[in-house]
């Protein structure tokens, strides 16, 4: 079920950029992975979860997905972004951690010519508290006391082959802040 997914192309990073507040940098980048499936539905977390039960399937997943975050990172970088990745996967930390697995992954970040520190591996998915889209709904979110908007806060989701133009338009967002503050 999973290889076959993973042929099909079904799996997508999703991409939370983490922006700090004071100056609108982005601090990292946390990719959580969804499940589209071929009718153009989302899998329920549940259902990957269920499908990833066996190791293979667990080690061909994570490898296939740490690619992808690859690809992502090489992408950025040709568009003027070297970020770091959080690539957070549906499998406990402890198998993560596991010798084996953690040496495939060294693996492939040596190949890549990328350095280790750029992508880190991660139990769970997304767990932002305020998911902003925009500057202005970020000063709404802030003006409403969420204490994560003061400092650094998680923007909404955005494919990773997008996120370099949703990040451009954060910095834009910014620009304008920044010179509107001057002539006031």
């Amino acid at each position: 079920m999973i290889g076959n997914a993973l042929e099909l192309g079904e799996f997508e990073l999703w991409c939370h950029p983490h922006v700090a507040a004071r100056d609108g940098s982005i601090a990292c980048v946390q990719a959580a992975v969804r499940w589209r499936r071929q009718d153009g539905s989302l899998a329920p977390q549940a259902a990957m979860a269920e499908a990833l039960s066996g190791r293979a399937a667990q080690e061909l997943f994570v490898l296939h997905m740490v690619c992808d975050a690859l690809a992502a990172l090489r992408m950025w970088g040709a568009e003027g972004f070297e970020l770091k990745l959080v690539l957070a996967l549906p499998l406990p930390q402890e198998r993560l951690e596991e010798a084996g697995l953690r040496d495939a992954v060294e693996g492939l970040l040596a190949q890549a010519g990328m350095p280790p520190q750029r992508l880190q591996l991660q139990a769970g998915d997304h767990g932002g508290c305020c998911d902003v889209t925009d500057l202005l709904d970020w000063l709404r979110v802030r003006d409403a006391g969420c204490a994560q908007a003061a400092g650094e806060f998680i923007a909404t989701p955005q494919p990773a082959h997008v996120l370099p133009v949703a990040l451009r338009r954060w910095q834009a967002s910014y620009s304008v802040m920044s010179a509107a503050e001057a002539f006031s």
